[in-house]
């Protein structure tokens, strides 16, 4: 699912960066971005991935610290 979205994601900024020769399209684009940055349902998904995001972050970070402790005790 993370490839998929990194995919597209990195699709979007690429095809948006290309159409920066067609001003016309380009403008386009970003009105779309900026209406659907409005919408609440954008909205939503960006919580949410901010939150698992964010509960990744603290996991990991987690593991960090009792591993390190493990090490330290092995010392």
């Amino acid at each position: 699912m993370r490839f998929r979205l990194g995919l597209m994601v990195g699709g979007a900024v690429g095809y948006v960066l290309g159409a920066r020769a067609g001003r016309q399209r380009y403008e386009d684009i970003r009105r779309w971005w900026a209406a659907a940055k409005r919408n609440p349902s954008m909205r939503q998904v960006t919580d949410v991935s901010q939150g698992i995001s964010d509960l990744g972050r603290s996991v990991v970070a987690g593991g960090l610290e009792k591993t390190s402790e493990a090490i330290r005790r092995q010392s």
